[in-house]
């Protein structure tokens, strides 16, 4: 009901320059949708963090050549051929798949063949489904 000469507002608003509403409509809208793009995704599109600590170390030793594999709660890992090192954690071991590993080099060495043999295991271990920690450190 309206009185004393007041009307209902009407659908058709201008704004001074003679634009409408619905303009101004769309153009919040726009600036809204682009605006939700920004900043941190809450869903989780990627694979799992990965954790603070390694689940299983693995330390190349160049001078033995041999691997040392060890458990975060063990004080030494145990020695053994660096093509055992999958078999090793999956069966003596008992880590799961997707549980982290990191590698560590004791001495470094930069021959050829010694980032080879890492790069094998590292591939060997990510084809058994464990995840890499980090870059190796000494």
């Amino acid at each position: 009901m309206i009185a004393h000469g007041l009307s209902a507002p009407s659908a058709d608003i201008r704004y001074r320059d003679g634009s409408g509403v619905h303009t101004f409509c769309a153009f919040a809208t726009t600036v809204l949708l682009l605006l939700s793009g920004c900043g941190k995704s809450t869903s989780n599109t990627g694979a799992a963090p990965i954790a603070s600590h390694p689940d299983v170390t693995v330390d190349f030793d160049g001078k033995r050549r041999k691997c040392i594999v060890s458990l975060p709660n063990e004080a030494q890992g145990s020695i053994i051929s660096c093509e055992e090192v999958v078999s090793f954690i999956k069966g003596e071991l008992r880590v799961p798949r997707n549980a982290v590993y990191d590698v560590r080099t004791i001495p470094q060495s930069d021959s050829d063949a010694y980032r080879a043999e890492i790069a094998k295991v590292r591939a060997n271990l990510d084809s058994a489904g464990y995840r890499f920690m980090g870059a190796p450190s000494e």
